[in-house]
């Protein structure tokens, strides 16, 4: 059941693409891809005939790059405010440096 892909029916994100990452007990399994990462009933997943190559417990940039290999459409994720600018500074510095 790792690296199933899946749609989700139920919720805000509902009609996204996601991939079942771990399995908590037999009414719950843990996602991502698409979607934020969570712990979600299969009663509200679609299960596909697909399955991508990722271990259990795959960390959120290996799911999403196992999804561009199976070329899945991947959305972009927007960054924070904060994180972006904190980075720009950072830049900015190691410019003024040299």
């Amino acid at each position: 059941m790792i690296g199933k892909i899946c749609i989700k029916l139920l919720g805000r994100e509902a009609g996204w693409t996601c991939i079942i990452v771990d399995q908590v007990n037999d009414n719950f399994v843990l996602i991502d891809g698409n979607v934020k990462r969570r712990k979600c009933n299969l009663q509200h997943l679609e299960q596909t005939d697909k399955i991508l190559d990722i271990k259990k417990g795959a960390s959120t940039q290996e799911v999403l790059e196992a999804m561009k290999k199976a070329k899945l459409k991947v959305l972009t994720r927007k960054e924070k405010k904060e994180v972006k600018e904190k980075l720009e500074k950072i830049e900015k510095k190691d410019k003024e440096e040299k």
